[in-house]
Formats: C-alpha cells, sequence, structure tokens
C-alpha cells in the first residue's frame, strides 16, 4: 500500500498542446512536444473559424509533420500518400481552403530534416489534428500563430445531443442578445414526441410553450416580440413528425432566451443550431442592396466608382480609423475616450493611448475643440472626439 501511495504522489508530465484562444481572438503561442521513435505523436488540434494560420515545428531529430482532416479522415499533409508529401515547399486546396506546406526536407539545410511548418492561408473551415511522425526519439518546439476572423462570432454553427426526461423540462441551452438569424432545430431519436419551449430569460415570458405560451398551437406560427420576429413549426412538428421541432428568429435577437424541451417521453434529442446568415454579404453599390434586418453596411470602399460594403452586425468595426464611423451610436462607459477595433469589435479607449497611425492632434482639450480654428491636409480630415481634435486620413 505503501508503494502505491508513492507512486499516485508522483508529478505527472503535463500535456501540451495548441490554445486557440476565445472565437474572436488572435495570438500566438509555443510548447514543447515529445516524438518517440518510429511512432506518430498527436500534437493537437486545429478548430474550425481560424484564420491564417502558421506552425512551424522545430527539432534536432528527423520529424515529418502531418496534417489530417478530422471528419473524412483525408490525409492533407502525410508521406507517402497526402495531397502534399513532397520533399520541398508546396500548397494544395482542400475543401476551398488553400493549405501550404514546407516539405519533408524542412527548411532544406543539411541539419533542418525537423525544421518544417504548416500554413493555412484562408479560415479553417474543418476541424484538423496535427501529427508528427519521428524517425529518431526527441523533443519538438512548437510555435504556432494566428488571427481573428473577419465574421468571428457573427456567425456560427454547432449540434450536440441531448437527454430529455420523460414528464419534465429540461433546460437545452441560451441564446444570448446580438445573434443575427437564429435558427435551432429539435429531433427526437425514434419519434419520440417532445415539446420546445422558447422563454425569455429575463421576466419568464413564455413566448413558445403549450399550453400558456404566446404560441401554443400545432402548427406553424409567428409573431413579432420585442422587434424579434419569430416563427414556430407548432407542436405537431415538422411534416407530422412530433419529435422533430423548429424555431426561426429574423433579425437580431434583443433577449437573451433559453430553450427548453417537455419529454412526453424519454429519449436523445440532437439539437442543430445555427446563426449569422447574411453577414458578410454586399450592401450599399449601384444596386443600393440592403442589408438584412439585424445588420449594417459597413466597410464601404473608398475611392471607387460604386463603392459597395459589407453586411456585419452592430458592434463590428473595420479598423481603429473606422472605427468613430463603425461604433457611432454604440454604448460605452462614461469615460473620456475614443473608439477604437479589437478583433473586429468596437472597444472604446479611455484619453491617453496613442493615436492610429496617421492621425495626429490639433488640441487635446475637449474644451478647446469647440473654439479653435485649424485646416486639415488636402488628403486628411478633421476630426473630433471625447479626447481633443486633430486630423487623420481621408
Amino acid at each position: 500500500m505503501l508503494r502505491i501511495l508513492i507512486l499516485l504522489l508522483l508529478p505527472s508530465p503535463a500535456l501540451a498542446s495548441f490554445d486557440w484562444g476565445g472565437d474572436c481572438s488572435s495570438g500566438t503561442g509555443e510548447f514543447e512536444q515529445y516524438v518517440p521513435q518510429a511512432q506518430t505523436a498527436e500534437i493537437g488540434e486545429i478548430p474550425a473559424g481560424k484564420a491564417d494560420v502558421r506552425i512551424d515545428l522545430t527539432a534536432e531529430e528527423d520529424v515529418d509533420v502531418q496534417l489530417i482532416d478530422v471528419l473524412t479522415g483525408t490525409e492533407i499533409i502525410a508521406w507517402p500518400s497526402g495531397l502534399m508529401s513532397g520533399s520541398g515547399e508546396q500548397c494544395a486546396t482542400w475543401q476551398g481552403v488553400e493549405y501550404c506546406y514546407s516539405g519533408y526536407n524542412g527548411d532544406q539545410t543539411a541539419d533542418g530534416l525537423g525544421n518544417e511548418w504548416i500554413e493555412v492561408r484562408g479560415v479553417t473551415n474543418r476541424e484538423l489534428v496535427m501529427r508528427a511522425f519521428g524517425y529518431a526519439a526527441g523533443d519538438a518546439i512548437v510555435e504556432y500563430g494566428w488571427e481573428t476572423t473577419r465574421t468571428c462570432g457573427e456567425v456560427g454553427e454547432g449540434s450536440f445531443q441531448q437527454w430529455i426526461p420523460q414528464g419534465n423540462t429540461t433546460l437545452v441551452g441560451e441564446i444570448p442578445t446580438g445573434k443575427v438569424a437564429v435558427t435551432v432545430e429539435l429531433i427526437a431519436a425514434q419519434g419520440r414526441d417532445l415539446d420546445v419551449q422558447l422563454v425569455d430569460a429575463l421576466d419568464g415570458t413564455e413566448i413558445v410553450a403549450w399550453p400558456s405560451g404566446l404560441m401554443n398551437g400545432p402548427a406553424e406560427q409567428s409573431l413579432t416580440y420585442r422587434d424579434m420576429d419569430i416563427t414556430w413549426s407548432g407542436y405537431n412538428g415538422i411534416d407530422g413528425n412530433l419529435g422533430h421541432e423548429r424555431i426561426e428568429i429574423a433579425g437580431a435577437t434583443t433577449r437573451p432566451l433559453e430553450l427548453r424541451a417537455f419529454g412526453y417521453q424519454a429519449g436523445n434529442a440532437d439539437v442543430d443550431y445555427e446563426w449569422g446568415d447574411g453577414v458578410g454579404s454586399t450592401c450599399m453599390g449601384i444596386a443600393t442592396i440592403q442589408c438584412p434586418d439585424g445588420l449594417a453596411c459597413k466597410a464601404v470602399q473608398v475611392g471607387v466608382w460604386d463603392p459597395a460594403g459589407e453586411c456585419h452586425t452592430e458592434p463590428w468595426c473595420e479598423s481603429d480609423s473606422s472605427a468613430p464611423a463603425d461604433c457611432q451610436g454604440q454604448l460605452h462607459i462614461t469615460i473620456p475616450g475614443r473608439w477604437g477595433c479589437v478583433d473586429y469589435r468596437c472597444s472604446w479607449a479611455s484619453c491617453g493611448g496613442p493615436l492610429p497611425s496617421g492621425w495626429s492632434w490639433v488640441s487635446q482639450d475637449p474644451a478647446q475643440c469647440q473654439v479653435i480654428r485649424y485646416s486639415c491636409g488636402p488628403n486628411e480630415a478633421a476630426f473630433s472626439d471625447g479626447c481633443g481634435c486633430g486630423c487623420r486620413p481621408a
């Protein structure tokens, strides 16, 4: 027994892997990975929705990098049968995304067979796993970085399975405010009967619920609730399938909502959801295209004969220089400052921080800005905010 206790107290090696942060983060990272001889070690997973990923693996021993599509098992990078399997630098497109690889000769130096890299040129749209095969055992340093996607947080989808007990109401999930064009489907296994409910999380109003919800009938119904246009399949489900119900919310969600399910029979339900239809689509231009409900036209082109923009949610911004226009009307904390843009999200920065590139102060006294007379250059425009006034690139 004493020996067992000692073994339990011995420290175990930490498992290092990628840390991709939140949905809208960009970043870099580094960790060390042991690669055994004549075996394949898993380096880590790369989720969908990461932009311009670059991974460098550096090892003193000869190591070959592999990249696999988790869903299909397709070897995007692997010797000898991957889409890329050669000795030198090469690129290939898989499922609409371009992948590039150093080749198994690494950095092409005599001692660089273990120095290989992978790039994803665009946004990952598949779950991927990176592995390394060791021709000799040794430690490898893994360095990686990625950028934020322009539509992070605005577009997404997912699925999961939820157990629904008989005779009880189960919380399936929460829908936060600010999500546009939300669609949720519940499909009960083996045709089990369930009823979907949609409830206002702030005051408990039953928007969809039998028998006393604002919508409670057998067939498809629609209504407007707090500026949200909501459609429900009805409790008889889709095509008469009592265990298959659907909720659609047009425009942006203005309240946090709870999705629940009541089970007339116990069983698992598949839950599929998505949001963001219309985000990134073209707006304005010569055709004066309007954005769908819940979206605004932003990132409008400058200096072209047919200026067009992109449809985005209200908190979205393109850059620090466009933030004053992109973020106009957004709520912020009540301290002097200005709008900036962090990972395509409006961010209110207090006074004292640096101006965006190319901007310059005329006065950093907001009171003087009301009376001061100044002019900007021919390719500049005046600006004024809670920190002062000055000139910026037009």
